[in-house]
């Protein structure tokens, strides 16, 4: 019941903050984080605080902060520490690209 108390926060817009698993509808896509805000004038949902994302492209994990745009479906996401792209592409703690741009669904990301 909580789970779906997120997932029509969500939608609509609500402010919330907890630690929370959330789903995609199509249950391919999965995030967890701290905190979670919704910008409703700009659309723009923030997902915030040791923040995992991992969907049938990519993996995101112990990152600080996801910017997740409605309506461009990109993501930018800031204190990378881990990733994957098709099980390839790998990134750990050391390293110096902290920065990465992601349109979901692509399997392109950019590392800034």
């Amino acid at each position: 019941m909580k789970n779906l108390f997120v997932v029509i926060a969500l939608v609509f817009g609500i402010n919330i903050y907890s630690q929370e698993t959330v789903k995609s509808n199509d249950d391919k896509t999965e995030l967890k984080c701290k905190l979670v805000k919704f910008d409703t004038e700009k659309n723009i949902f923030e997902y915030i605080g040791n923040v995992e994302f991992k969907n049938e492209i990519i993996q995101l994990e112990n990152a600080e902060k996801i910017v997740y745009n409605k309506e461009t479906n990109e993501i930018f996401v800031t204190g990378l520490n881990e990733f994957s792209i098709d099980g390839v592409i790998q990134v750990a703690d050391n390293s110096k690209m902290k920065t990465l741009r992601y349109k979901i669904g692509d399997r392109i990301a950019y590392i800034e």
